[in-house]
């Protein structure tokens, strides 16, 4: 009997990959749920030695502690510990673990990109949506934009920045780097910039996107956070509420308070979508299918990461 392999949902994983996989000498199993229950995904990952997160749920350290015989997990996503909280047990027993760094990168930046542009130009309130008829917006050449952490989605978006001339394209990271872009402290890029782009990972810590940090940011600018995990949500809506920022965002927040924001104000993604384009979703699954077989046969792979 062929060993077997779990994959999640029907989004992030091609048929062809399916196919790369029974090639491989691996037998396949769709769990066609993007969030499936921890009852369900014991029951599913019964006899299999290899798993897919091609949905969106979580590996958490109770399953794991439930599951028998398991040797890889394959993550379609860079930040791969949101997906395995359960990373120590799976250390503990010997499970392998494989993500996809940047892989969504291009796309995030285009979501970004594109939500900003919409943000600058009032679309929202200046279409079908809102009620303006006509009202002069800012453009891009006289604004300046602000990357906190560059990134590999950072810098893509400060490069779709520059192409389109804006007055300025400044970052701020951890170390300086070899790149076209201006480095610039801090604290100074948060006063001086149009357009505040919050491009840290989880790995920034909760709360690295403050009270402290958003009040020292120009008022009247625009900001976005790309990490829901490092951004303190009840302070930028105290800032939102108050007029004082204007924001986007690739989730919506919990609470309620957020839907009485005008869309001239916040505008947000109904779920997660920055990532999610078919090429995008393409080269992860070129990618996860690759590492599944490798860690599988020789317990080696670039994009190994336990």
């Amino acid at each position: 009997m062929n060993d077997k392999i779990l994959v999640t949902d029907s989004l992030f994983i091609f048929d062809e990959h399916i196919k790369k996989l029974n090639g491989a000498g691996f037998e396949v199993e769709r769990l066609d749920k993007p969030s499936a229950t921890e009852d369900e995904l014991v029951s599913a990952l019964e006899g299999k030695v290899g798993y897919i997160v091609g949905g969106i749920e979580r590996v958490t350290e109770p399953l794991l502690k439930r599951v028998d015989g398991l040797k890889v997990i394959g993550v379609t996503a860079t930040a791969w510990q949101s997906f395995v909280p359960g990373a120590e047990i799976a250390k503990s027993k010997g499970i392998m673990i494989a993500n996809t760094p940047h892989a969504n990168a291009s796309a995030v930046a285009e979501w970004t990109f594109s939500a900003s542009l919409a943000m600058v130009r009032n679309l929202f309130t200046l279409g079908r949506t809102g009620k303006d008829t006509f009202k002069t917006s800012p453009g891009f050449g006289d604004l300046k934009v602000g990357i906190v952490g560059l990134g590999s989605i950072g810098e893509h978006l400060a490069q779709l920045y520059k192409d389109i001339n804006v007055k300025s394209v400044k970052y701020w990271s951890h170390t300086q780097k070899q790149t076209d872009f201006d480095y610039q402290e801090i604290d100074e890029l948060l006063s001086s910039s149009d357009i505040i782009c919050f491009c840290v990972s989880v790995d920034a810590g909760a709360d690295f996107v403050n009270a402290e940090k958003l009040s020292k940011v120009k008022a009247g600018a625009i900001v976005t956070v790309l990490s829901d995990a490092s951004l303190n949500e009840e302070a930028l809506y105290k800032e939102l509420a108050s007029g004082r920022l204007r924001a986007f965002l690739d989730w919506t927040p919990k609470d309620v308070r957020w839907k009485d924001l005008s869309l001239e104000t916040f505008y947000c993604s109904n779920e997660s979508a920055a990532y999610n384009t078919h090429f995008a979703n393409k080269v992860a699954s070129d990618w996860i299918t690759e590492s599944m077989i490798n860690l599988l046969k020789t317990g080696e792979d670039q994009h190994r990461v336990l």
